[in-house]
């Protein structure tokens, strides 16, 4: 193959699959599930959103904790919603560094924001606040910290639930 055709097929590659960061797994494991339970991440805007839910979901069930895990809210039963509230980003300072095509690292302070709130039958039982904020820098060769603040604060979420036990787990067999 010529070395034109190569580099088509690499950069079409890269632009139909991504270049997001894959969520590592959470440090959190059950010894026993949760009572089946819905999951809310909230509204899907873009293709972008969409793969942090399905990295997020599969993290989420590789800890053991839930029995079984669907999407959606229901008024019945117990829920968790989670979100993240608007935090702050490089904005500005990124778009400037792609302009350099993200080959000179531009400093930026970030904070990233996680929010659970725990449902059932549709009544609020405890709502859980997470922050992380930091200095990092935006370069192709930096992880984004977003990624691994996530996870961190999920993983803090899962160790709040079974601390105030507020979600029956399943008899043992």
């Amino acid at each position: 193959m010529n070395p034109i055709g190569l580099t088509t097929l690499l950069c079409s590659a890269l632009i139909i699959t991504g270049c997001g960061t894959r969520m590592a797994p959470l440090d959190y494991r059950s010894q026993h599930p949760y009572v089946p339970l819905t999951l809310d991440l909230g509204p899907v805007k873009s293709r972008f959103d969409e793969q942090e839910q399905r990295q997020t979901i599969a993290a989420l069930r590789q800890t053991g904790a839930f029995s079984f895990l669907d999407g959606g809210y229901s008024r019945s039963g117990y829920s968790l919603l989670i979100s993240e509230p608007g935090g702050k980003s490089a904005g500005l300072l990124g778009a400037l560094n792609a302009i350099t095509l993200l080959t000179f690292p531009m400093p930026y302070s970030y904070q990233s924001n996680l929010r659970g709130s725990l449902l059932k039958d549709g009544q609020l039982l405890k709502t859980y606040d997470y922050r992380r904020e930091g200095y990092s820098v935006a370069a192709w060769y930096v992880p984004p910290v977003q990624v691994e603040s996530r996870r961190e604060m999920l993983d803090e979420l899962l160790h709040d639930l079974e601390k105030d036990r507020l979600i029956p787990q399943e008899n043992p067999r």
